[in-house]
């Protein structure tokens, strides 16, 4: 069952030797977690570094805490290069564990707690975890896995912000391990260290643990700001006013200096002076000057006390909030603030959070949230209880696309907010970004302009990207209308875990560069601008963020007895974005009901997985090669939703 649901790996045994990349000079360590959060701690120990609810850590007690951890993990058996798992919602606790993990050279391992026991087991074995910290309510299912896993040697239980209740008998208690040791580990990791293994379940099947050096993953990271501030400042002159207090709100959190910094960048002459190449050009330099920089970041403090507030709403053990999560944190000493309730997502503890916090920006993956923060909104306005959202100035969704007519009506209840749409790949170190502000007729959707092909201040992509002919080879023409494949080529993931013909095929060589295939099937717009039209392949459903691979769920909906054929597709959904939808033929002489076979797939997948819709069709619509007619099957679906 365990191989049919998610089987993935092509090899048994690997080793990070097998992905060590050689950089020019000598071997750094600057460009590592552990060099990071020891950095902030020296250079702005006072400065906020995480908040929950009450809970409010600087950069000094962060450090100290994550310390006390990692010496816990030390004493436990954890040492550098093992792979320790965090299975757990967003929380002060989870992202303490990744760098205590990361202190030690160790390798955090992201599981999602939403994954069936059979799936967590899959990634605590592919992955090769000696130990696996994890939310309390979610631990049942690890230790269920760890009697078949002799390579997970320790279960290490957490609750957020207080101790756990009861703690099972095979499982030890993270209070309990913690040390008393506040220094900094005296580990040495290097930037070509192993330094993550994140699985991505990606838009192409089953999970799959992406390699990443410190190079790659936390300097990538670093510059993921100064490309999607390329939007920004290109449109700086015509930022609503509160969206200009906003952006300034970066360099300063003083109220009086940012009322006249507003005030000066509001007056029509100096707009006017924005629109210029040259002011572009000081802007953008500035930022790249300052961002990564521990330094620049004391400096920056010294205006900017508490540093800039990021709240991400959807879960850190996705990439989408990992990577703009942690951009912030590393580029700009950003503070990560989390919502009280780790999990289920709760509208109104969003606004109340960035009321109390003054939280600056937010990350989220498109409708799923956006609507009920939107519906809470307009709840509170009914009541007369509206929210302060002054302090709020960016939302980010990456992940899933953000339906232009909701993105339109966030920005009519925010105005002074800008959204935006960031398109990029768990396998890269990359957002290319699309920005709206509230006066915009037209919303556009994400996508990016190629460097070599757009003008202006977007030649300054700092992620390299081609769109290919996948037949020929060839770059395809701007405005030709050809369909093309996305290719990137700046800081990505070194392979695929255990997946060495893969990591060969979607991460190879041209013209003496390396180029990851993304994957994504677009059209190049005249002014370079890449619009992406769907994935290449295989077929991926998107629901609410969390992506589906249409031949899992047809895998186990095919072990139903009364089932002889299926075909699982994604239908339009306006909360979604789609909805797992399965068309079902079903053996001769046999009959079941659609909520038997709905109830079947309950306890052998994760629950996003689970079809919500289920339509019985006498033929299962397939081409002369076999391969499933998806288009006939969104019409048969959308005929017979119609008719009833």
């Amino acid at each position: 069952m365990q191989d049919k649901i998610i089987g993935a790996r092509e090899v048994e045994h690997d080793d990070f030797s097998n992905y060590r990349q050689k950089y020019p000079g000598r071997r750094k360590r600057n460009r590592t977690w552990k060099h990071k959060v020891e950095s902030l701690a020296k250079l702005t120990p006072r400065r906020l570094a995480v908040a929950q609810g009450e809970r409010r850590l600087n950069w000094d007690e962060f450090n100290r805490a994550c310390n006390r951890l990692a010496h816990g993990l030390e004493g436990i058996g954890v040492k550098k290069e093992d792979r320790v798992a965090i299975c757990g919602f967003n929380s002060i606790e989870w992202i303490t564990c990744y760098f205590a993990i990361s202190k030690l050279g160790a390798v955090p391992v992201n599981v999602n707690p939403r994954f069936i026991p059979e799936e967590i087991a899959y990634v605590l074995e592919d992955s090769d975890a000696v130990v696996c910290l994890v939310e309390g309510v979610y631990a049942s299912a690890v230790l269920a896995a760890q009697a078949a896993l002799p390579g997970l040697k320790k279960v290490v239980v957490y609750e957020v912000g207080k101790q756990p209740a009861e703690v099972p008998a095979d499982a030890l208690v993270l209070d309990d391990i913690l040390s008393t040791d506040e220094s900094n580990p005296p580990v040495k990791v290097y930037n070509d260290d192993f330094s993550f293994l994140m699985y991505t379940g990606g838009t192409t099947g089953y999970p799959k643990g992406t390699v990443w050096d410190g190079e790659q993953r936390v300097h990538g990271l670093d510059v993921v700001i100064l490309n999607g501030l390329i939007p920004v400042i290109d449109r700086l002159f015509e930022l609503p006013k509160g969206a200009l207090r906003g952006y300034l709100s970066v360099v300063t959190d003083s109220q009086k200096t940012l009322d006249v910094l507003t005030w000066i960048f509001s007056r029509k002459l100096v707009r006017a002076a924005l629109q210029s190449r040259l002011s572009k050009e000081m802007f953008y330099g500035s930022f790249r000057i300052m961002l990564g920089r521990p330094r620049m970041i004391k400096l920056l403090s010294l205006m900017q006390r508490e540093g800039v507030k990021t709240i991400p709403v959807s879960p850190l053990f996705h990439g989408a909030a990992y990577e703009l999560a942690f951009c912030f944190i590393g580029a700009m000493g950003g503070a990560t603030v989390f919502l009280p309730t780790p999990h289920p997502f709760s509208p109104r503890e969003f606004w109340e959070t960035v009321e109390q916090q003054r939280a600056q920006q937010a990350l989220i993956v498109g409708d799923a949230f956006a609507i009920p923060m939107l519906e809470e909104l307009k709840r509170a306005e009914r009541e007369e209880r509206p929210y302060r959202t002054r302090s709020l100035w960016a939302m980010i969704s990456s992940g899933v696309r953000w339906s232009p007519h909701v993105k339109k009506e966030m920005m009519e209840h925010v105005p002074h907010m800008v959204v935006q749409d960031v398109m990029g790949a768990s396998e890269t170190s990359a957002g290319f970004a699309e920005m709206n502000i509230s006066t915009d007729e037209k919303i556009k959707l994400a996508g990016t302009k190629l460097a070599k092909a757009a003008g202006g201040i977007y030649k300054h992509e700092l992620f390299p990207s081609r769109v290919v002919n996948p037949e020929t080879g060839e770059d395809v023409r701007p405005g030709s209308g050809d369909i093309g494949e996305f290719l990137y080529g700046g800081w990505m993931a070194l392979g695929y875990w255990k997946c060495p013909a893969k990591t060969a095929n979607d991460f190879r060589v041209l013209d003496g560069k390396r180029w990851f295939f993304v994957g994504d099937a677009g059209t190049l717009d005249g002014d370079g601008k890449f619009n992406l039209i769907g994935r290449t392949g295989s077929y991926m459903i998107n629901t609410g963020g969390e992506k589906v691979y249409s031949e899992e769920v047809e895998g186990i909906l095919k072990e139903h007895p009364a089932v002889l054929d299926c075909a699982v597709i994604g239908m339009p959904d306006p909360r979604w974005g789609q909805v797992v939808t399965a068309l079902v033929e079903l053996k001769e002489e046999v009959t079941a009901a659609s909520d038997e076979i709905i109830d079947y797939c309950r306890s052998r997948m994760a629950d996003y997985k689970r079809p919500r819709k289920l339509f019985f069709v006498e033929k299962i619509p397939r081409a002369a090669a076999g391969k499933i007619d998806r288009a006939i099957a969104i019409e048969l679906v959308s005929e017979q939703a119609s008719a009833e």
